[in-house]
């Protein structure tokens, strides 16, 4: 063979071999850009994003169905929790997420829809998340303190009507389910309470015991132990029927203010873009627990309202509430 044939084909073996690994680089890469697969999956802990603190309802309410999920998906799964600003900061720090499955969030609608309607969110969580599902329903209680003189929302807007935002008001953000509540009660009944947002729902629970703030919203199962108590008295509820735990007070519709915004659903959502294997995985996880007799003990224990809704159907709610929110409060 002469000696340019062997250059030749010296140089075609190193040109073949420079591909085959540049191939083989390529597909690497690409295996580490793909979402991770549902194969093994979950193979380490899972670490839910709650935007709210310690203590409050939802809170309380992600970490009372964690056991029955950990049961099923046989993985830790902790919380990390980044309140403020109605759930903003959470919903923020979720969209920024890897879609893997080991990052999910709490998700409480309205305040999501809320929060995006109102111009508090820069991206559309029904294009940024995928909505998991729904575990908890409960409707939305405006209280106030022992000492108060109201003895119900009636009285209250009475007052309101005379003296324009002369009762201060603790919510946890303008697009939080108790912020948008009290615009609602404006709305509907044409007077304004004095809205002061706190950064979760403890902290106006202090205010509003301490005689700070005049009333506050807050979820029936907040509202049962205070009852209780004596410290507290609802101002009404809401709901198209008189809550169970609260069946001597009347609901904002039977005392002639219908709100258009009046309980919060509660459930998983994670950011958009996972295999939906993982996807599918996650959801039936959560359908089995929001069944699961341990859970529900615990649930009812702490008077959690369990609702199960699957996830296509809580991204169809959030949807006509964000569509509501737009037309009725401006950003």
């Amino acid at each position: 063979m002469a000696q340019g044939d062997c250059k030749n084909k010296r140089e075609e073996t190193m040109i073949r071999n420079s591909v085959r690994v540049l191939a083989a680089c390529a597909g690497l890469l690409m295996a580490a850009a793909a979402p991770a697969m549902a194969d093994d999956y979950p193979s380490r802990p899972i670490e839910v994003i709650v935007g709210f603190p310690p203590g409050s309802a939802v809170d309380v309410n992600i970490r009372t169905i964690l056991p029955a999920l950990q049961k099923i998906l046989k993985v830790p799964i902790v919380v990390d929790n980044r309140p403020g600003a109605g759930g903003a900061i959470a919903f923020n720090a979720l969209e920024k997420s890897k879609p893997d499955g080991y990052t999910l969030g709490s998700v409480n609608y309205p305040a999501i829809s809320g929060i995006y309607a109102t111009g508090g969110m820069a991206f559309d969580p029904l294009e940024k998340y995928t909505f998991l599902g729904n575990m908890i329903y409960e409707p939305n209680v405006i209280s106030v303190a022992k000492a108060s003189p109201y003895k119900d929302l009636k009285e209250m807007v009475a007052y309101l009507k005379d003296h324009p935002s002369g009762l201060s008001y603790g919510a946890t953000g303008v697009a939080s389910l108790d912020g948008l509540t009290a615009l609602a009660v404006g709305q509907t009944a044409g007077a304004k309470f004095r809205v002061v947002n706190f950064e979760g729902s403890p902290d106006a629970v202090s205010a509003l015991l301490g005689g700070h703030i005049d009333a506050m919203g807050m979820a029936v199962s907040e509202i049962v132990p205070y009852m209780q108590d004596g410290s507290m008295r609802p101002m009404g509820v809401g709901g198209d029927e008189r809550n169970p735990l609260l069946p001597d007070v009347p609901t904002f519709k039977e005392q002639g203010f219908p709100l258009a915004v009046n309980g919060s659903s509660r459930g998983f959502i994670m950011p958009a873009g996972a295999d939906p294997a993982i996807v599918a995985k996650l959801r039936d996880a959560i359908k089995t627990a929001a069944a699961d007799p341990d859970y529900l003990a615990a649930a009812k224990k702490l008077s959690q309202a369990v609702h199960y809704i699957p996830g296509d159907e809580v991204a169809a709610t959030v949807k006509q509430q964000i569509d509501f929110i737009k037309t009725v409060f401006p950003k």
